[in-house]
Formats: C-alpha cells, structure tokens, sequence
C-alpha cells in the first residue's frame, strides 16, 4: 500500500474564482461506472498506481459511495464530462466527520488543462457554503503535480498530534 501524507486546508481561506463549467455536474449513484473507468485511467501508470486493474476500481467506487470511507458527499462531489465520457471528479466523504475530498482526478487526455483545479475549487466553496470548517486530503509523496495543485490553493500538510 502507497504512504499518503494527510494536508488540510480551511476553509475561511479566500478561494480564487472558478469558472463554471457546464458540463460539471453533481454525482449520482448511476454514475459509478464513469466513475470507476475514469479512477482506473486516472491512476494508471503514476504515482499513485498501487497496479489494480479495471475491477479493482469498480469495487472501489462501490466501497466509496456506498459510504465505506464515511457517508458519501452528493451534494459537494462533482463529475465532469467531456462530450460522453468523464474528463473529471471531485470525489467526497465524511471521513470522522471531516470533509475529506476522497479522490480528485482527471483522465489523462484532459490533464493539465485546469479541470482538476476548477473541480476542487468549486468543490471547496461548496464546503464552505455548507459551514464545513476544513477540507481534508491525502496526497502521496511522489505525486508532484497533485502536490503542487493542492499547495497552489492553500492545502498544507496537516499537524501532526
């Protein structure tokens, strides 16, 4: 299993604005097979590949939603598509009774062009609208453009007790 670094970011922080994006929408049930081949393409062959293949990531989506990892965020998630297929999820939980953005992930024909970025940005504002105080994540440590990403809007490794 991959070592994951735990980084918080509050939420009374100012966010830059996001522009909207209509083809982002909230998450639904349904949508666990994007989900799942998007997870699988995603983390394919980076950092963060722990070498599952596509059941694995199905059977993932379905421990996610179905609120092993704490009850799933409907409402704060986000999925976006790029004509029928998803280019992109902010993925939440209630981890503990935290906020916990369980997976942020783009598929990699779409990377570098700011949808993981708008996705986390109006994810954040939405936990923010909702009175949650912090965001929570966890990041592996050889995952350089994810850390950058999360550095650029105000994640910072969190205190260790």
């Amino acid at each position: 299993m991959t070592t994951r670094e735990h980084w918080v970011r509050p939420l009374d922080l100012p966010l830059p604005p996001a522009p909207p994006d209509p083809l982002a929408r909230p998450v639904t049930r349904a949508d666990a097979g994007h989900i799942a081949a998007l997870m699988f393409a995603s983390y394919h062959a980076t950092p963060d590949d722990e070498g599952q293949g596509p059941a694995d990531a199905a059977a993932e989506t379905d421990r996610l939603l179905d609120g092993t990892y704490g009850p799933f965020d409907f409402d704060a998630s986000e999925i976006t598509f790029r004509g029928d297929q998803p280019a992109s999820a902010t993925l939440v939980t209630r981890y503990q009774g935290d906020a916990l953005i369980a997976f942020s992930m783009t598929a990699p024909s779409w990377k570098r062009r700011g949808l993981a970025r708008a996705g986390l940005i109006r994810t954040l504002a939405r936990l923010a609208a909702a009175g949650h105080p912090a965001a929570h994540l966890a990041v592996t440590p050889h995952n350089t453009p994810a850390r950058a990403l999360y550095t650029s809007l105000g994640f910072r490794p969190a205190p260790t007790a």
